[in-house]
């Protein structure tokens, strides 16, 4: 399988396919710190939101990017049509790790913040950003060629999903309290924001984990769920 995500990730800088996702989160990265100092937490809590968005972007360009005989053909070299498409995750993941290092790094270097990084801080905000990156893949991994043939559904139905989970605290707040559950369906992009805007970032202890154990959850089922029906459709 690494020899997969070699070939995967040399092809996917050949096709260039990569420079619409990740000049435009570099952009919004540097726009978003145009302005200092910035408070720690705040910022990284918001910059996590942006990876989200940017890490379902570039699962859908990487998963789009072979052919059906280069698919077959990395499918019998594997031997596993599941160890095929997680070699394909595990590729965007790589590259969403290197774009979470430059986002921890940037503020820092640069003097962005208000205060000094702590380690605990620091610890906590960098998995945010881990988390809803591998959420935002495993969202888009449902969209991506793999599951709809129509270019408009996918894209159109990944928008949506996005949107619905950015905007999911403030539909959970507008709906009837006996119905409020439904918004758990989810994807839980926006758990960990109000958590971490509360927390003084002086201790672990004064956290809560429920919401970053939630996205853990969360990404994972749907991430098995896409590797047992990609296999299907295979």
């Amino acid at each position: 399988m690494k020899e997969v995500i070699t070939y995967s990730l040399h092809d996917y800088v050949r096709s260039h396919k990569y420079f619409p996702p990740i000049s435009t989160y570099f952009v919004l990265i540097l726009v978003f710190y145009t302005y200092k100092p910035n408070p720690i937490v705040d910022s990284y809590a918001i910059t996590a939101l942006f990876l989200f968005v940017i890490s379902a972007w570039l699962c859908m360009s990487v998963l789009s990017l072979d052919s059906p005989v280069q698919r077959q053909l990395l499918i019998l070299h594997l031997g596993s049509s599941c160890q095929y498409y997680l070699a394909k995750l595990v590729t965007v993941w790589l590259i969403t790790l290197l774009l979470t290092v430059f986002t921890f790094l940037y503020p820092i270097i640069f003097n962005m913040f208000s205060g000094t990084v702590s380690f605990t801080i620091g610890f906590v905000t960098f998995a945010n950003h881990v988390l809803l990156a591998t959420l935002g893949i495993g969202i888009a991994s449902f969209f991506s060629k793999v599951m709809m043939e129509s270019a408009i559904n996918a894209y159109g139905g990944l928008a949506l999903t996005i949107i619905l989970s950015i905007t999911a605290l403030g539909i959970h707040e507008a709906l009837p309290a006996s119905i409020r559950y439904v918004t758990w369906l989810l994807p839980p992009a926006t758990v960990t924001q109000q958590p971490l805007i509360q927390w003084e970032g002086d201790s672990l202890s004064h956290l809560s984990y429920l919401s970053f154990i939630w996205i853990v959850i969360y990404a994972g089922v749907i991430i098995l769920l896409f590797l047992i029906l990609a296999k299907k459709r295979r």
